[in-house]
């Protein structure tokens, strides 16, 4: 076996690809971001977020559950997880 860090992990079926991660986790963090300069109540920021959410997963085809399933999945695979942030952190950078 070589050291090589091949990323490549078949994944289970109905988990998000890494690019669609990237786009919904982008998404995410720039709506809790946009969400926490505005000046509200903590019970009406929570219901903008959770509401904002569904909007982004809709967006996507997807669901809170298959993004947390996906989520899960991509945790366990370190390597994979880190290559993900660091391109929603890419993603996040051309919006400043």
């Amino acid at each position: 076996m070589g050291c090589s860090q091949d990323t490549s992990v078949q994944l289970p079926e109905g988990i998000l690809s890494k690019d669609q991660m990237v786009e919904v986790i982008s998404d995410l963090q720039l709506l809790d971001a946009a969400q926490k300069s505005v000046s509200i109540d903590a019970k009406t920021q929570e219901r903008m977020r959770d509401t904002s959410y569904v909007i982004v997963f809709n967006k996507y085809g997807t669901t809170a559950t298959q993004f947390d399933s996906s989520l899960r999945t991509y945790a366990r695979n370190p390597l994979i997880l880190s290559e993900i942030m660091e391109e929603v952190a890419k993603s996040i950078n051309t919006f400043k």
